[in-house]
Parts: structure tokens; sequence; C-alpha cells
């Protein structure tokens, strides 16, 4: 108490100064807060849109071949109906050497489908199960399949169903 009563004139108006300035020093203090607060925020909403962003660039790159795929795909179906034909066929001499060959270029296709993350989707010994599948034929009662075409996923990705009959 003898501490105030023998404080000068001049430093009774700075101390009743620092009382009347405190509000707005709260204030200042409370909005740098607030504005250092949405700085955060929004350093941190930038930072998960660049890990989303990355994503969807990374989700295309790796969806980007699909197309061309799908087309080699056909051809590689056309290239197993002709192989399968030879061999029915059983000619012998350059006929069986053709079938060789075709055997051989269907067999670096599917190397190469398994390089850009294509597998044939699985047929015998499965349930058919609709997202894999695609039922061109049921009979009855059936619950065997036999594949009709062959189906592919990509990375995971369905790309084409596998066409099935179901058959007893």
């Amino acid at each position: 108490m003898d501490n105030l009563n023998n404080m000068n004139d001049e430093d009774k108006k700075i101390t009743e100064e620092t009382k009347a300035e405190a509000p707005e020093v709260m204030v200042s203090t409370d909005k740098s807060e607030e504005y250092l607060n949405n700085w955060k925020q929004e350093r941190a909403d930038f930072i998960n849109y660049k890990k989303d962003e990355a994503r969807r660039v990374e989700q295309f790159v790796r969806f980007a071949n699909e197309d061309v795929i799908l087309e080699a795909i056909e051809i590689v179906d056309d290239l197993e109906i002709a192989h399968q034909n030879f061999a029915k066929q059983n000619l012998g001499g350059q006929a069986g050497e053709l079938n060789k060959g075709l055997e051989q270029i269907v067999t670096k296709f599917k190397e190469l489908f398994r390089k850009y993350g294509v597998e044939e989707i699985a047929v015998s010994g499965q349930k058919f199960n609709p997202e894999l599948h695609e039922a061109m034929e049921t009979e009855p009662g059936g619950e065997k399949m036999v594949q009709l075409r062959t189906g592919y996923t990509m990375h995971g990705k369905v790309i084409r169903p596998s066409r099935v009959k179901i058959t007893k």
C-alpha cells in the first residue's frame, strides 16, 4: 500500500492508461489467435487438397491405358480363337508351327497385361458373382459356370466381366 502512496503522479497516470488499454490488448490477442487458428486450418486444408490431388493423378495414370488394354484384349481373344481352331484341326507341319507362333503371341500379350496390372477373372470353381461375371445363359437349378469369354481386372477394378453360361 505504501508503494501506491509513494508513486508519483506520472506513474499513476501510466498505470491508469495501462488499465484502460488492457481490453484493447485482450481483443488484439484474441484476434491474433483467431487469425493464427484460421491460418493453421487453411494450411491443413491445403495439405489435404494436395494429397487428394496426388491420389487423383495416381488413379488417372494407373488407368490411363485402360482403353488401349481393352482393345488389345479383343485382339488376344481373336488370336486365342484362331489358336483353338488350329489345335482342333491338328494339321501338323507348317500349320503346327503357325499354331505354336499364335500361342507365343498370346503368351506375350498376357505377360504385357500382367506388367500393367491386368489379370484374368477366374471362373472355374467359383460361384457366380454379378460384380465379376455376366450370365449369358442359365439353366434352371444351374450352379456351375462355363466361361464363354474371359474377363479381366486392372489393379483390382473390373474392366471387362467374364461372360459365363450357368449349367447344372
